[in-house]
């Protein structure tokens, strides 16, 4: 190499994505999957379609991708670092743009008024993992605030988002929070039976 010649990677250019070839097949999958639907029609994460839940998987991905781009820290190191490793390329994001991408689309809303449903429903967040629609929705945003706190993460949980989990009662520490539920009920257990005891006893003297 040249004296004085910067190497791509130090110039901060990565190259191709190393997942190019899977990208433009699952573009393409993509494309044909909007052949057979209505116009702007977006496809569900809740489908009982295979086929359909990958296309909404892959797009999910591509939204993920570009936020985390966007996502601000004053740290430079850990911005340089983020460029690096982002998942998605200026090439395939000008792709996207060219075949109509429904960018507009927000996954992590829905989610959330279907979180926000599911409290009006049940009383609280605790969804379970088991859940069909919202089970890998709350795992995933402990998981992202698990990172952020381990100072591991630039990704999409942004602290306006964190703000609005906190505010309708989202926990953060399921296990911390199961224990506690479980101590309450067995503290009621003893109770009811130390009462029922009592009462017995009572009754025999």
């Amino acid at each position: 190499m040249a004296q004085g010649r910067k190497s791509r990677a130090e110039q901060g250019d990565s190259g191709p994505s190393p997942n190019a070839d899977n990208w433009n097949s699952s573009l393409h999958k993509f494309l044909l999957f909007r052949t057979t639907k209505k116009r702007g029609y977006i496809p569900s994460l809740d489908s009982q379609d295979a086929n359909e839940r990958s296309v909404v998987e892959w797009i999910k991905e591509q939204h993920d991708a570009i936020e985390q781009i966007h996502v601000k820290d004053s740290n430079s190191a850990r911005q340089l670092r983020s460029r690096r490793q982002q998942t998605i390329t200026e090439d395939q994001i000008a792709a996207l743009k060219s075949v109509n991408f429904p960018f507009e689309y927000n996954f992590w809303e829905e989610k959330f008024t279907a979180l926000q449903a599911y409290k009006e429903k049940n009383g609280d967040c605790l969804v379970p993992q088991s859940h069909k629609e919202l089970g890998h929705f709350v795992n995933n945003q402990r998981r992202l605030k698990k990172q952020i706190v381990n100072g591991k993460s630039l990704g999409t949980l942004t602290a306006e988002r964190i703000e609005r989990l906190e505010k309708i009662g989202f926990v953060w520490e399921v296990r911390a929070n199961a224990d506690e539920a479980f101590n309450n009920n067995l503290q009621e257990v003893i109770e009811v039976s130390s009462n029922k005891w009592s009462s017995k006893n009572r009754r025999l003297q």
